[in-house]
């Protein structure tokens, strides 16, 4: 893995970053996070009309970053990832060919560090924990489209540090469209939830695990990549594997409900749990268990 220089102390002065994605649900937390340090915050967000065109997935011709930035974050994702493969030019225009187009912007504007948002979606599928020297898939649109991206941004080394974020199932308050909220959910209306097979471990009945990481704790982790050496790629995720049946369960508990999971007939594909120590190493244990997210997340639903 690449050894990364390190910029000046995030404590120490105020940094200019930049922050491709602002109005998205990671990029949201960590504007506001950079904003309650002090640090000057250049928010570039789809449809502003200083980001990425919403029709063609692409910034203008002319997309120029400010001289003096410190950092660039491209946290931008197409909407239309599950369109596939109708949509799949746009999928592969923001993923990454505006990925490469904020690169080149950086460059020319003397960036010291880009921070890429990947995910842990690019990994083969497996049912033990993913490092990140570990075997990746081309075989779906959105994995493809990040790898091209990661290919393509890791020929900046030369110009400054890039590093690549591969991010483990988010979850936290407000969250909307995604597996946490869509399981918390269907616990709260009383819907029966269905879970898949382990075709390895016919004892395993507790369907997909994901090692899911609090909102608060992945943008801790993207801060502290300003101030270390990690640079290359890196897992972001929380310290376990969590399975749809303790997602539903913690969700029942803190909702005082007893929510309905069946297994169903058929067998997942992989688990989707990370190899987190590149993450201790650099960052320290993720401090928001998933039992107290989960009351965060529930606490903020009307």
């Amino acid at each position: 893995m690449p050894v990364g220089r390190v910029l000046r102390e995030t404590g120490g002065g105020i940094l200019r970053v930049a922050v491709v994605g602002a109005a998205g649900y990671v990029g949201g937390y960590l504007c506001t996070r950079l904003l309650d340090r002090g640090h000057e915050i250049f928010s570039y967000s789809a449809g502003g009309g200083n980001g990425i065109s919403l029709e063609t997935g692409l910034f203008p011709s002319t997309f120029a970053f400010p001289t003096g930035l410190d950092a660039v974050y491209f946290l931008a994702q197409s909407p239309r990832y599950r369109m596939m493969p109708a949509q799949s030019a746009h999928l592969l225009s923001v993923n990454c060919v505006a990925a490469v187009q904020a690169a080149e912007a950086a460059r020319h504007a003397g960036v010291q560090r880009f921070v890429y948002a990947s995910t842990g979606n690019v990994y083969a599928p497996s049912f033990c924990p993913l490092a990140e020297t570990d075997p990746v898939r081309r075989d779906n649109w959105y994995s493809l489209s990040k790898l091209m991206a990661e290919d393509a941004l890791a020929l900046y080394q030369a110009c400054f540090d890039v590093t690549v974020a591969r991010i483990f199932g988010v979850y936290g308050p407000a969250q909307k469209d995604k597996l946490v909220p869509s399981i918390c959910e269907s616990v709260r209306s009383g819907r029966e939830l269905f879970v898949d097979r382990n075709p390895s471990n016919p004892l395993d009945l507790d369907g997909l695990k994901v090692s899911l990481i609090y909102i608060d704790d992945l943008v801790d982790a993207l801060l502290g990549i300003l101030g270390t050496r990690c640079g290359g790629v890196i897992n972001l995720a929380g310290p376990e594997g969590i399975s749809i049946r303790r997602m539903a369960e913690t969700a029942g508990r803190v909702l005082d409900l007893c929510p309905t999971i069946s297994v169903g007939g058929k067998s997942r594909e992989s688990d989707l749990i990370a190899d987190n120590g590149l993450f201790v190493k650099y960052f320290g244990k993720a401090k928001i268990s998933f039992e107290e997210g989960m009351k965060r997340v529930l606490a903020s639903v009307p």
